[in-house]
């Protein structure tokens, strides 16, 4: 796409909006950071894009919004009505599944509607 291409749809945007410019998964996005003119080409440069060459290896970590997801999650737990084992509980689960899981496969759980909105569920 040429420069002048995405400059007319952006001013198409509704007056007033400032919509963040992301690429990727609706589920998944990730954000532009910077740009840098370089001859001809615009670069973009998103937020911990995973590379291509990295095989079953997923090396982006957390971006905000998602560090943001997870917080909520956690603060649902704690302000939950359930004793401390079964909170601690909940936040092992979140834990150990960061840790086993890439980070793009945990925010497609927490995303997923069929997970249960109370975090001290058995399931997250």
């Amino acid at each position: 796409m040429k420069a002048l291409e995405l400059k007319k749809i952006l001013d198409e945007l509704p007056e007033g909006s400032n919509p963040d410019v992301v690429m990727g998964e609706e589920w998944l996005p990730e954000r532009l950071l910077s740009s840098r003119l370089h001859g001809e080409l615009l670069f973009l440069d998103f937020d911990n894009a995973p590379e291509d060459t990295q095989g079953d290896d997923e090396g982006r970590g957390f971006v905000e919004h998602e560090i943001d997801m997870i917080r909520a999650r956690f603060e649902q737990i704690i302000e939950g009505q359930t004793d401390t084992k079964t909170k601690a509980d909940a936040m092992l689960a979140l834990f150990l599944m960061g840790h086993e899981q890439s980070s793009s496969d945990i925010i497609e759980i927490l995303e997923d509607p069929e997970v249960p909105d109370d975090p001290n569920a058995s399931e997250l």
